[in-house]
């Protein structure tokens, strides 16, 4: 047994001897392997030991050309202010469609309330005429009809076509003590 033993061992080691090693380890197999997947080419993220290495991250910032204008270490903003300055007034428009929406839906919230609010301070005769209706009916608000008369009239003088008319309704459904304390406000 001893003498077979010595005889497969021996064996082994002459084949293993005479067969030429296409690759030393592991490693070069997967190389190899690497390779064969890139035509030939070994990517960078598989350090080749043959090679010196050559992106260095210090070396390679002293070898980037620096653009005009720029000095070294400033920070490059790359988002253009237009784009910036669009995707604002986009959700600006987004913002006063959902507002618009929720009063439609009777579901004003204090949110959508401010949001009207600030855009009938910039005087948009939209809102000026949602926030006459919403006082009119009660709706996200307590009802006012002295407010909403007075919100109609500046609708109307804002160019709103038919505020006029919203604005007689509101005055006719008014009680006498509201109209009579409209025309106090009015002197």
């Amino acid at each position: 047994m001893n003498k077979y033993l010595k005889l497969i061992f021996g064996s082994a080691i002459m084949l293993s001897v005479s067969l030429p090693a296409y690759a030393a380890s592991l490693d070069e197999l997967y190389r190899e392997i690497i390779r064969d997947d890139n035509q030939g080419y070994l990517p960078i993220f598989v350090k080749n030991r043959n090679q010196p290495e050559l992106l260095f991250e210090d070396e390679l910032k002293s070898v980037m050309p620096q653009p005009a204008g720029i000095k070294k270490n400033q920070t490059i903003n790359l988002i253009d202010e237009r784009q910036i300055k669009e995707q604002a007034r986009l959700a600006a428009v987004k913002k006063w469609e959902d507002t618009v929406r929720a009063v439609k839906e009777n579901r004003v919230t204090p949110v959508e309330l401010e949001e009207i609010n600030k855009h009938v301070a910039d005087n948009d005769a939209r809102a000026v005429e949602i926030l006459a209706w919403m006082n009119a009916r009660g709706v996200g608000v307590r009802q006012n009809l002295i407010e909403a008369f007075n919100l109609y009239r500046h609708a109307a003088e804002l160019g709103v076509p038919g505020a006029n008319k919203n604005a007689a309704l509101v005055y006719r459904s008014m009680s006498r003590l509201q109209r009579e304390s409209l025309s106090e406000l009015t002197r």
